[in-house]
Formats: C-alpha cells, structure tokens, sequence
C-alpha cells in the first residue's frame, strides 16, 4: 500500500510547478509524471482548483535520471 502524499502549499510553489513543467513535490522537471490530487485554492474571492504533477514513478529515482541525463 502506498502511502498518501500531502499536499505541498501552492503559496510557496514556482511558477514551473504550478505550470506542470516541474514536479510540484521536489521541484525537478518533468520527463516522466503522475497526477496528485488537485487543490483549491482561494485566489482573489473565487475558489481555483489547481492540477499539480509530480515525478514518475518517485522523486528519488527522476533526481537521479535528472543527474545522468533525461536520454539514458
């Protein structure tokens, strides 16, 4: 079983994570990705769910794909 993932705090992510172009969770960018569960967030009186994306299939193994290169 997995365990869940907390939600990061939308107020502290780059404008990349929040884009998709980098992992919401450790701020790597994206070659491979999964969804995490949306958040919403309330921006200016209106409620805004933001989709965010993380590393595929962990953060720990695309850190380690980032430092070797995206083609190996």
């Amino acid at each position: 079983m997995t365990a869940a993932i907390e939600a990061p705090d939308v107020r502290r992510l780059t404008g990349d994570q929040l884009r998709g172009w980098a992992c919401a969770l450790c701020g790597v960018r994206l070659y491979e990705d999964r969804a995490l569960p949306p958040v919403t967030e309330v921006r200016h009186g209106l409620k805004v769910r933001i989709e965010l994306w993380a590393c595929a299939p962990t953060c720990l193994e695309a850190s380690q794909k980032e430092r070797r290169g995206p083609w190996l």
